[in-house]
């Protein structure tokens, strides 16, 4: 968990953060444009607690993506365990405000809706997600997708519903209690969130879900899933 000093830490980012946003706006006024960085050149972000986040812009659209590559101690059953716990989201994807199971398929897909909690002044957003499980039988790489699905819940007054949003994870047992991750995402915000202000919240939101990902998942061991062969 999170201690107080990282609770500290929350505060000044969220405060930066407002004051990148001021100074963003400042600036437009004075119509200044900022390049955007070309699509296929992941940029460094984040590299920290052997955590690598990445970043990259979308030529000729809103959509930013975002690469994390890591380590994490556990099976993959447990993963699939941690991310099928929707209820306990707050305390294992960060920044999320409320989750909730929509719907479970099967043992390898559910829907669920979450509300994610951004610094004032800019709003809350929204989104539904479709999450797919499925592992290849001969490598045992282990793939989950979890898209945006529109229309499953209505809009909120006062939260902005995200326009367009793609997850995808790759992951490969090494040994028996570790698993090397790839996740990469792409994720348009909606509204008017500037794009390298969404650039840099997105970052630290990803690697701060990961250090509670890595802490939480010795809560899910004995876990066990019939499409899986840890």
């Amino acid at each position: 968990m999170l201690d107080a000093s990282s609770h500290f830490v929350d505060k000044i980012m969220s405060r930066f953060l407002f004051l990148l946003w001021f100074l963003l706006c400042w600036f437009s006024s004075s119509s200044l444009t900022v390049q955007a960085q070309p699509t296929g050149d992941w940029h460094l972000e984040k590299d920290k607690d052997q955590i690598q986040v990445y970043s990259r812009h979308v030529a000729g659209s809103r959509l930013t993506e975002l690469k994390v590559e890591c380590t994490l101690p556990g099976t993959q059953s447990q993963l699939v365990a941690l991310l099928s716990d929707i209820a306990n989201y707050k305390k294992t994807i960060y920044k999320t405000k409320s989750a909730y199971l929509v719907r479970r398929t099967s043992e390898t897909q559910l829907t669920y809706h979450i509300i994610n909690e951004l610094p004032w002044p800019v709003e809350d957003r929204d989104l539904t997600i479709q999450m797919t499980f499925a592992q290849d039988p001969a490598s045992k790489l282990l793939h989950i997708r979890a898209v945006g699905v529109p229309n499953v819940v209505p809009v909120q007054t006062g939260i902005v519903r995200v326009a367009d949003w793609l997850a995808v994870w790759q992951v490969r047992s090494v040994g028996r209690r570790n698993l090397q991750v790839t996740y990469t995402c792409r994720v348009d915000p909606g509204g008017s969130i500037p794009a390298w202000l969404d650039n840099l919240a997105a970052a630290t939101s990803a690697y701060r879900s990961f250090v509670l990902i890595r802490e939480s998942l010795p809560q899910y061991q004995g876990k066990t899933f019939s499409f899986l062969r840890d």
